[in-house]
């Protein structure tokens, strides 16, 4: 089946339902037979990305097995090179069964002929990673329900985030433990397979994925262990089927630059859209055209001639294949959706997904496509509509989480759009984008505590970011003591937003926003302020605020330049005379030098402004200067009494 059928996944959840009513499984009769029934159910949900049904069947499994499973650090190392033993990765058991018995026939644990678990032949890389307490960490006896245990926690994991270096790592440590103590043959084709996934795309370990493919591959065809043995376990296992392992191998060849090789591979199976791939890398779409021709002759199919319209790029070929399913091919409207798609004919490519969908629901890339073209032509209702389902179908596609915030955003509801870029960035923490979006909508809902998160995140991933206007807005909310989005006072934000700060004051040194905001910040009431020192800080960065302010913004010239610097030399003013009261000399006398060097530049190019101006621009000006420079000669004179 080349989709996900919403049918056969209807039918399944209803016989699901029924055999969770039955008294063998409730009453724990058989827990054997329960736990390769739960375990089948995981694999189910696993296929069709429900996640969250999926860990409560893992859930039910562990506590039939009675282990339980973490992931925890030992030194060790893995290169053969390495002086020092670093921290790595290993599965950790708890609450094993010390009787050590198995409801598993022994016959089945004994081992038979299992391929080869093949050594990482690299002259840098050790086989597997060498801990310094290797015998404290060693698992005794594994039990086979263990190890099935483990492979649900490791399928669970690879499902339910985004993939990257440390998941790998992850999912490679259960996998060893698993490989560790060969038990069962589905349980250990399966780890092995896995391996080779993982490793494909390293390397220094792709040679292995490649020969260890083969040998299981090689080792299946063999007449030996028998049906028995090969057959237990095996749907609670998921055990791929041979020409599905034999595809992965000519997708590895692919990888790795042998597209002829690989090309046999996929002529064996018949794979026809593979074979079409491979001729177009080799340059002969003459060839792949022919082919799918010949194969039309023998039978006219929706899939042939969506291959051809691949092919040719031809709107005409698949239209034939809509019409010989009669709008029934799901494949078929896709087709023609992406034609239209591919030259950003949006409009016209929305009715074709939206009739693929309603044949077949369960694909999450036509749900993010008529996401996308809804979005292009500006119908947000549609694109939120095509968004969520297609994060239903796949949580970890972080791009649809993205584009959904960005729809919700234009429909004017940003807690829906806060809300789905925190599940975005759980799937692409360093993507310096989102945090810059998920910063401004934070900033917007009253989410102070994630604004000033993803601020230091900002900071992490950039080395430096600011913004002046996102500053104020935290700072004012702080110091006025707005209500959150969870309605309570952001005055609790204070020491967040003051260590933020701190860190900023090293990059940000030419704005005057930001040593406003900080004085600010550090003593919003100067007559309440008790702490000498903070007072001190604050009148040292309102100095600068000024001084920066009166250099950059050329108070002559605009009205409304003077009027922000003069207020700056207000609050400058008000700071100053309830610092000076508790000073004592000789710091009282350096601060009246700096403060009256200060004003005075500042008072200079004040007084240009006022002389040029006339009418009620004039009075104005003069009434504001004056008051000012009435405030600085007392703090002048309170200096001089002192």
């Amino acid at each position: 089946m080349p989709d996900k059928i919403s049918s056969l996944h209807m039918e399944m959840n209803a016989l699901m339902k029924k055999i969770n009513e039955m008294s063998w499984l409730n009453e724990k009769k058989y827990p054997t037979a329960a736990l390769m029934y739960y375990m089948e159910c995981v694999q189910m949900h696993l296929y069709y990305g429900e996640i969250s049904q999926a860990k409560n069947h893992i859930t039910t499994v562990q506590s039939l097995v009675g282990l339980g499973i973490e992931l925890c650090g030992a030194y060790g190392k893995k290169t053969r090179f390495q002086s020092k033993a670093t921290s790595q990765l290993l599965v950790k058991l708890r609450g094993k069964n010390n009787k050590k018995t198995s409801e598993i026939p022994s016959k089945i644990v004994d081992q038979f002929e299992y391929p080869s678990d093949l050594h990482l032949q690299d002259d840098t890389l050790l086989n597997k990673v060498s801990f310094v307490d290797d015998e404290d960490y060693r698992v005794d006896c594994l039990l086979p329900e263990e190890q099935l245990v483990l492979l649900a926690y490791c399928l669970l994991t690879k499902k339910k985030e985004a993939f990257d270096e440390l998941l790998r790592e992850e999912i490679m440590a259960y996998v060893n433990c698993i490989l560790e103590q060969p038990k069962v043959w589905t349980i250990y084709i399966k780890a092995l397979v896995m391996r080779c996934k993982l490793e494909k795309h390293l390397s220094r370990r792709v040679e292995r994925s490649l020969m260890q493919l083969e040998a299981v591959i090689q080792s299946i065809k063999k007449n030996e262990p028998g049906f028995s043995v090969r057959e237990y376990m095996l749907y609670a296992v998921d055990l791929p089927m041979i020409w599905s392992l034999e595809r992965d191998l000519a997708d590895l060849w692919m990888t790795l630059g042998g597209t002829k090789s690989a090309l046999a591979i996929y002529e064996k199976l018949k794979s026809w859209e593979d074979i079409v791939k491979c001729y177009t890398r080799l340059g002969r779409t003459s060839c792949a055209e022919k082919l799918i021709r010949e194969q039309l002759a023998i039978k006219e199919t929706p899939y042939l001639w969506c291959l051809l319209g691949n092919v040719l790029d031809d709107r005409k070929m698949y239209l034939k294949a809509d019409n010989l399913a009669n709008g029934t091919n799901a494949r078929a409207c896709r087709s023609l959706g992406y034609y239209y798609y591919k030259r950003q004919e949006y409009k016209e490519s929305i009715p074709y997904f939206e009739q693929a969908l309603k044949i077949n629901p369960l694909d999450s890339e036509t749900c993010f496509s008529l996401g996308y073209a809804a979005h292009q032509c500006k119908d947000y209702s549609l694109a939120c509509n095509s968004y969520r389902q297609a994060v239903a179908l796949d949580q970890d596609n972080f791009k649809a989480w993205s584009n959904l915030a960005n729809a919700f955003i234009r429909l004017d509801q940003k807690s829906s759009a806060w809300r789905c870029l925190k599940e975005a960035l759980k799937f692409n923490y360093e993507e310096w984008r989102m945090w810059e979006n998920f910063l401004l909508v934070s900033t917007d809902i009253g989410a102070f505590d994630d604004t000033v998160r993803a601020w230091h995140r900002l900071l992490d991933i950039k080395g430096k970011f600011y913004d002046p206007q996102i500053l104020e807005i935290l700072v004012k909310a702080v110091n006025k003591n707005l209500m959150d989005m969870e309605e309570k006072p952001s005055s609790r934000y204070r020491k967040q937003v003051l260590q933020l700060l701190g860190r900023l004051s090293a990059m940000v040194t030419t704005d005057y926003i930001f040593w406003e905001s900080y004085a600010s910040l550090l003593c919003p009431d100067p007559s309440k302020e008790t702490d000498l020192d903070v007072l001190t800080q604050a009148v040292f960065y309102q100095q600068k605020a000024v001084t920066i302010a009166s250099q950059t913004l050329g108070l002559e010239k605009d009205a409304e330049h003077f009027r922000m610097v003069m207020e700056k030399v207000l609050r400058l003013c008000d700071l100053q005379l309830e610092h000076i009261e508790r000073l004592e000399e000789p710091a009282l006398s350096r601060q009246r030098t700096v403060f009256k060097l200060t004003v005075s530049v500042v008072f200079a190019k004040a007084r240009k402004y006022v002389n040029l101006c006339q009418g009620e621009c004039r009075h104005n000006a003069e009434q504001l200067f004056s008051d000012i420079a009435a405030k600085a000669n007392l703090i002048h004179n309170e200096i001089d009494m002192l």
